[in-house]
């Protein structure tokens, strides 16, 4: 077989002379673009090098946040309980690059117009502001036999080290001891953040000449400073209420999570009470200022963003009625062993607090104001749980509106001590009552017997609580719940406690006997009050507040208005029918006006408008002594308004303490808050 020719070395060769003529063309591209590039870069950095650097070193700039005035809190009155008071300061914006010799130079310089208080002056800035000066700093190395170098870091640590250790051969006087201050002032400063070198007492002298030199004083300047201050209107039963502000920069102990929200470190910001509840709201939005510093070390700002101030709370709390509870609670509360006296006074249908006043007695006698302890102090509280206690029967079934006698006896249950009602406890008085008569004349017996049918087991003499589940602390704490009790209110405020809770094991089972007259759990005057309220609006556990609205305040049309009314806010209801409601309003009307000889309320008689109510009283020890808790809750069945009172630590002879708190406080209200004329079908004279 012949073999195929090949085709001939002409297509061969044309083949390859197309791809060198190719590789000439991209070769050819990339060598413009380079030479391209080359020329630019040669541009840039030969002839305009200069210029760019100098615009680099030109200036830094920086966006700086700057607070605003915080809201004012007004009494539901319009009174101002706290307020701002602005005065003009003396303030330092610190430079990007600024060095410790800069500085040093513009303290000085600010020194000889500005008179400062030298208090926090630290030795430590007196040492760094004294080896500042070269012919002070070579002295003092000339007698600790420094041989460093000067201007080193070796010779300014030697420098220091001996001035720390030898702190009396480093002497200022107090024009010099003026200017280390401010020194101190601005070396504390972070970069482009600013400080007040001076915020009380600046004079007009003082605010032309720093006007008249700013060229000279890089980053110093005359601006304004804010303080928290109360006003003439302000008690200090207010105090705690109202609550208080970081007076140098953020609490310590909240640094990193402020700082995580934005705050800067030398931010003011609320730390207790409705301070510190409502920060977001009284804090505003921060100016926001470009800041930029040239190659001089002059500053320039432009205002991005001219700030809001906060908003303004208006509280429910009337400082006048405040004022006045506290007094009564004061001038009422019994000495000896007597540890405080608490009250709460309400609205019932919208949960607006009109007063909350506290009086603790410290370990050495003396009396001290404090509000919140209404919140966060929980007490045994005794007979005053009886109303929920008889509603929570109702609600089972155990007892019906039309069926609910039972006989007070002496409740005497194998492996307790025997328990009775006050009036009866040998039984010699031992007589049939009604859920209603049971309130009126505080029977324990009859709500231990009530406990023991609800779960089952009817008393009887002589009878062992080894069946009795342990189920039923949680049937009659749910009970409780529904009205207030043994759960955190949801008050407007922090710091609010749930109140303790006994153990509820086989081993205390005895116990269920207590917790039905409340001599075992703890609960808080709040709690009592939101109870109170509960009872008095029919069944609705309202959320209480202290903020009845918050106002935005305008800078332009100088017009404040409401941004927001704090609505009544119900946390559930107790689910009782009118029979049964009416029930415990019958009981709470008999303490108060009922015929027995047994009534424990009867004192409130002569109140008007009247009121409803249930006495109290616990046993307890005070530092190794019997004392007791004397409470009342009441309320005015035609007008709004529900009152709690505590007081524990009072001995027997004072037992009935919680009366002529009750009667004074309720004349208070009707004088400071509202005139008992507007109340339908009652007699006021």
């Amino acid at each position: 077989m012949q073999a195929p020719k090949r085709r001939g070395g002409r297509g061969k060769s044309s083949s390859m002379s197309r791809i060198p003529a190719r590789l000439n063309v991209l070769l050819g591209i990339v060598i413009l673009m380079l030479g391209a590039l080359g020329w630019r870069l040669g541009t840039l950095q030969i002839a305009q090098g200069k210029q760019f650097k100098a615009e680099v070193n030109s200036s830094d700039s920086s966006i700086e946040q700057v607070n605003v005035q915080r809201g004012i809190i007004y009494d539901s009155t319009g009174k101002a309980l706290v307020t701002n008071s602005g005065s003009q300061a003396i303030t330092y914006t610190k430079p990007k690059n600024v060095t410790e010799g800069d500085m040093y130079k513009g303290a000085n310089e600010v020194s000889k117009y500005v008179r400062v208080d030298t208090k926090q002056l630290s030795d430590a800035n007196v040492n760094k502001y004294y080896i500042q000066d070269e012919h002070r700093a070579a002295d003092l190395a000339k007698q600790a036999g420094i041989t460093s170098a000067p201007g080193t870091d070796k010779y300014v640590s030697e420098l220091t080290d001996y001035a720390k250790k030898n702190q009396n051969q480093v002497q200022l006087t107090s024009e010099q001891k003026n200017a280390a201050m401010i020194f101190q002032k601005m070396e504390n400063a972070y970069a482009l953040s600013t400080v007040y070198l001076k915020d009380k007492g600046v004079t007009q002298g003082e605010i032309a000449d720093i006007g008249e030199r700013q060229s000279k004083m890089p980053g110093v300047a005359v601006g304004l400073y804010y303080q928290r201050e109360g006003s003439k209107n302000s008690d200090e039963s207010l105090a705690s209420l109202v609550g208080g502000v970081s007076k140098s920069g953020l609490p310590e102990e909240r640094v990193n999570s402020l700082l995580q929200e934005g705050y800067s470190r030398d931010d003011t910001v609320g730390i207790s009470g409705l301070e510190k509840q409502y920060e977001d709201t009284l804090k505003g939005t921060k100016r926001r200022i470009e800041i930029n510093v040239n190659q001089q070390g002059n500053t320039t700002q432009k205002v991005l963003y001219g700030g809001k101030a906060g908003s303004n709370l208006h509280l429910t709390v009337n400082a006048k009625f405040q004022k006045d509870v506290q007094e009564i609670l004061k001038s009422q509360m019994p000495g000896g062993l007597t540890q405080g006296a608490y009250a709460v006074v309400m609205n019932p249908k919208t949960g607006g607090v009109y007063a909350m006043g506290g009086v603790n007695r410290l370990n050495d006698g003396k009396l001290q104001d404090d509000a919140l302890s209404t919140i966060n102090r929980a007490e045994v509280v005794g007979s005053v749980v009886k109303p929920a206690m008889i509603t929570n029967g109702l609600l089972h079934g155990t007892i019906t509106p039309e069926n609910n006698t039972i006989v007070d006896q002496p409740i005497r249950v194998a492996g307790t001590s025997v328990k009775a009602s006050y009036f009866n406890p040998t039984g010699a008085q031992s007589i049939p009552l009604t859920a209603s008569d049971a309130l009126e004349v505080s029977s324990n017996s009859y709500v231990m017997q009530l406990m023991l049918q609800m779960a089952g087991q009817p008393y009887h003499a002589g009878m062992t609580l080894n069946g009795l589940n342990t189920n039923i602390f949680q049937t009659m704490r749910e009970g409780f719940n529904r009205f207030g009790l043994g759960v955190k209110t949801g008050i407007d405020l922090p710091g609010e406690t749930a109140g303790l809770r006994g153990d509820t094991d086989r081993s205390h089972i005895g116990n269920a006997l207590d917790e039905t007259f409340g001599q075992y759990d703890t609960y808080t005057t709040m709690q009592l009050a939101q109870y109170v309220s509960t009872i008095a609006n029919g069944g609705y556990r309202m959320e209480p507040h202290v903020v009845q609205s918050i106002e935005e305040r305008s800078d332009r049309s100088k017009v404040r208005q409401t941004e927001t009314t704090i609505a009544p806010k119900s946390l559930g209801s107790v689910g009782w029918t009118p029979a049964q409601r009416q029930v415990i309003w019958d009981g709470m009307d008999k303490v108060v006006n009922g015929s027995s000889r047994f009534v424990t309320g009867k004192k409130l008689q002569d109140l008007k408008p009247g009121v409803y109510a249930k006495t109290g009283t616990a046993e307890t020890f005070t530092n190794g002594q019997p004392t007791i808790t004397s409470s009342l809750i009441a309320f005015a069945p035609n007008a709004d308004v529900a009152m709690a009172i505590v007081v524990p630590g009072v001995s027997q002879s004072a037992e009935l303490v919680n009366i002529p708190i009750a009667k004074e406080i309720y004349k208070a209200y009707w004088k400071d808050v509202e005139s008992p004329k507007n109340v339908p079908g009652q007699n006021t004279n």
